[in-house]
């Protein structure tokens, strides 16, 4: 999520130093001639994974070699672009660490430790090919030294590192990552370093993962545990590559996790190709249901240039249209005049939701999580489901088609602007912000609750009759 600063840096760059030669790689590359096409100052194309090919190119312009021989890259010769010969990727196993060979150590000591947040990367490769992922380039999961992990852990710990994330697609999925979590415990209790470690669990959600989830939670190194649902429909899971445990085993999960007390969050992805409003406000309902009161999460769809979603083929079969906007980090301050604006691509329409339903479902969430997962009516819609049998659906339903329709209310005016940005593919990424409230960006969720709050008894006032009259008992 920095092209667009790469690109205008490349080209200040080569503006000023004509006989530089610009590399690009990277996720943002795809495997075409395009990125060369686009930007004049870009020399050399990287496709893939690049560490191997990117010495080899330093290799041959040291030897004044031609590049040719460097496999999976594209370049210009004679002014016309040209592709190299495809090459797989092997162990990593003697990749060099950046933080143990001190190419991090100047900036670092020269900063304070919460200046910085740390990135390990324990194995690389995903067995799993979900359509709107391009994590790793590879089936294949290939680890790195167990004992340059745990140097590079000691070493976090020696510049008091406050928080690590793990850039493995699925950390969890070997049972020597339990030992990886112990070693970061037990480091973290000699040094107070690294304070939080933070990943991706996989995806199957093991005895494994629970174990660390555990350890991790026990010893403050994390604070909850992701359950990775995307979607709860059949059909858009197909279409996706993509399988989920049951209903009934996500259930037994979070009684395990919940008799741990480890506190979970569960992440949904609205846009895939297959869901309809319907299913997806259904599939959002049945996780609570089956006991997730405590988060979800629930994402645009984005599209990646390199997976399968990012094929105008794939694209076409389901309908799928997309808009470019303009990113606004959630937690970050806004982008101020002069900065450079990054840009993502989001689904926002498939051939089983428009644009105008998609919105809803958006709506449709925010309500849901503002008033049930933040907890504003969690206590009532709890009570009606298990002594009124009032579905979790038809109580949410029922609230949003209540303040939707309740004119001259601020719930009504909050909803309807809240739906106008859902609807809005210009502006921004759907992020809530308010002077009231800090100058940082918010999900529409916590927006929503903190206008909620700072009017409480208004809010109350408002939202009164549509309690009452599901003839609670006025002492309940």
């Amino acid at each position: 999520w920095n092209y667009e600063y790469s690109k205008a840096l490349a080209k200040k760059v080569k503006q000023r130093y004509p006989e530089c030669l610009i590399f690009f790689g990277g996720h943002q590359i795809t495997d075409d001639f395009s990125a060369l096409e686009e930007n004049a100052f870009v020399d050399v194309l990287f496709h893939g994974e690049s560490e191997e090919s990117f010495l080899a190119a330093l290799l041959a312009l040291a030897a004044g070699s031609s590049l040719d021989d460097v496999p999976n890259i594209s370049y210009r010769r004679s002014g016309e672009p040209r592709r190299t010969k495809a090459a797989t990727t092997g162990s990593v196993k003697d990749y060099p660490s950046p933080y143990l060979t001190g190419l991090f150590d100047t900036y670092i000591d020269a900063g304070k430790p919460d200046e910085f947040c740390y990135i390990i990367e324990t194995n690389r490769g995903c067995p799993f090919r979900c359509a709107y992922c391009d994590w790793c380039f590879t089936k294949e999961i290939r680890t790195f030294p167990i004992n340059r992990i745990k140097r590079e852990i000691d070493w976090f710990a020696a510049k008091k590192a406050e928080y690590i994330f793990c850039a493995d697609a699925n950390f969890g999925i070997l049972e020597r990552d339990l030992d990886i979590a112990k070693y970061i415990v037990e480091v973290k209790k000699q040094h107070g370093y690294p304070l939080i470690f933070n990943g991706c669990y996989a995806k199957s959600s093991n005895d494994t993962v629970f174990e660390i989830s555990k350890l991790l939670y026990d010893n403050k190194a994390n604070k909850a545990a992701t359950l990775a649902y995307q979607s709860m429909n059949t059909a858009a899971l197909e279409n996706i590559n993509r399988k989920n445990f049951s209903t009934e085993n996500f259930s037994k999960l979070l009684q395990r996790y919940n008799e741990a007390g480890i506190p979970t969050y569960t992440e949904m992805i609205l846009g895939l190709p297959g869901e309809t409003y319907g299913s997806f406000c259904s599939g959002l309902c049945d996780l609570i249901e089956a006991g997730q009161h405590t988060n979800c999460t629930v994402y645009a769809c984005q599209v990646y240039p390199n997976s399968l979603l990012g094929q105008q083929t794939y694209r076409d079969r389901y309908g799928i249209k997309i808009a470019r906007m303009p990113i606004n980090f959630i937690r970050f301050v806004p982008p101020r005049e002069g900065e450079i604006q990054e840009y993502i691509d989001i689904v926002v329409e498939t051939a089983d939701m428009s644009r105008e339903m998609m919105a809803k479902a958006m709506t449709f969430c925010t309500c849901l999580q503002c008033f049930h997962h933040i907890g504003l009516l969690r206590c009532f819609a709890m009570y009606l489901r298990h002594e009124h049998d009032i579905t979790y659906l038809d109580f949410y339903n029922r609230l949003l088609g209540f303040i939707l329709s309740a004119e001259g209310t601020s719930l009504h005016a909050l909803f309807m602007r809240i739906n106008a940005m859902c609807l809005d593919i210009k502006t921004g990424e759907w992020t809530y912000s308010d002077p009231r409230f800090g100058e940082t960006g918010w999900f529409l969720e916590e927006g929503a609750f903190m206008e909620i709050v700072y009017d409480y008894e208004m809010f109350w006032a408002e939202i009164e009759p549509f309690l009452t009259g599901f003839g609670i008992d006025a002492d309940i």
